[in-house]
């Protein structure tokens, strides 16, 4: 299990408070997005909350560093979502400040993982 993150230490916890933001958000929607838009920003927050999992489970730098980077991509993929959601107005930027900060701070950790990989 890797020692940068493991499910028992704040990260894995941090996805998790995450995952519970955007699904009460997305109760937010109106009918007609719900099973689209909704439907995307959950199976996203999900692939996160996956992505961490095997991020603690990888045993190898090169497998932390692959695993980091589907992190992102899967980062990329929810940020893209709530753009969606900001422009077609249903939610603000405010609203959704807060999701966008705790998704940052689990960015930064993957990010200094992929680090980590090419300097060993």
């Amino acid at each position: 299990m890797s020692d940068i993150v493991r499910p028992d230490i704040s990260v894995y916890q941090h996805a998790i408070t995450v995952a519970k933001e955007v699904y009460r958000l997305t109760c937010k929607l109106p009918v007609q997005q719900r099973f689209v838009l909704t439907s995307q920003l959950r199976r996203s927050i999900i692939n996160i909350c996956n992505r961490l999992s095997a991020i603690a489970e990888s045993n190898t730098k090169p497998s932390l560093k692959r695993n980091s980077q589907l992190f992102i991509k899967v980062y990329a993929e929810i940020q893209t979502q709530m753009k969606i959601s900001v422009t077609l107005g249903h939610f603000t930027i405010e609203e959704l400040a807060n999701l966008t900060n705790s998704l940052d701070q689990i960015l930064q950790v993957c990010e200094s993982n992929i680090q980590a990989g090419y300097r060993n």
